[in-house]
């Protein structure tokens, strides 16, 4: 039975926004983070690009 392919979190294309990266000490004002896993994907920021409630 085929099964559909996941998505590659390492292929996402992360949109940030700069000014809410700015002052970060998480990301230091990059507004993106390597993730400790061993592919080392680059993920938003959570501490700085969380999505606005609403």
């Amino acid at each position: 039975m085929a099964q559909a392919a996941h998505p590659d979190p390492c292929t996402a294309d992360p949109r940030l926004d700069v000014a809410r990266a700015r002052d970060c000490e998480e990301c230091r004002g990059w507004g993106t983070v390597v993730t400790p896993d061993p592919d080392g994907c680059l993920v938003l920021c959570p501490a700085c690009q969380r999505p606005a409630d609403g």
